[in-house]
């Protein structure tokens, strides 16, 4: 994609190249415009750079993905952005974009974690199974040990009356 585009989801779902970001990455161009805010992320601290209408809004890092708010200047309000309908209609893009990939990344969340749920349920028939035998196997082991103290007494009595029958 060129640079200073991203995708756009339309409204039938699917993704449109925009030709301009909602905010980019401090390092991109090197020039800050008068009417730009100038922030660091506050999880990784990658600078970053958006034009001042973008005061407010909620954007993923361009470094590290993660949701940051860009901040309000001093002395601005909110009150005072004046939007023009299209910038509007560019937010909604960006942010039907946002919701998209946060869906998408829901499902693969989800599907990871019915996964880990199988496998959990998984291990433990295999753990319950496993219980099982081993406390067959101690069974058989203690039945092992009583017989071989019944043949070591056998053994005692045999060994007595050889002695016995000796005398």
């Amino acid at each position: 994609m060129a640079n200073g585009e991203h995708e756009e989801l339309m409204d039938d779902g699917h993704l449109e190249a925009m030709d301009q970001e909602p905010y980019t990455d401090f390092s991109d161009d090197g020039e800050i415009g008068e009417n730009d805010i100038v922030f660091d992320c506050v999880h990784c601290g990658h600078g970053l750079v958006i034009n001042y209408r973008g005061a407010g809004l909620v954007i993923n890092c361009a470094e590290c993905g993660e949701p940051v708010q860009v901040p309000i200047p001093d002395g601005m309000e909110l009150a005072d952005l004046d939007q023009e309908p299209e910038e509007l209609q560019n937010q909604i893009r960006h942010l039907r974009l946002t919701l998209y990939k946060a869906e998408e990344r829901t499902q693969e969340l989800e599907s990871v974690i019915n996964s880990l749920k199988e496998r959990r349920t998984s291990l433990e028939k295999e753990r319950a199974t496993q219980l099982r035998r081993l406390a067959e196997i101690r069974s058989a082991l203690e039945q092992v040990q009583r017989l071989n103290g019944e043949i070591g007494t056998a053994c005692n009595r045999i060994f007595e009356m050889i002695q016995m029958e000796m005398r």
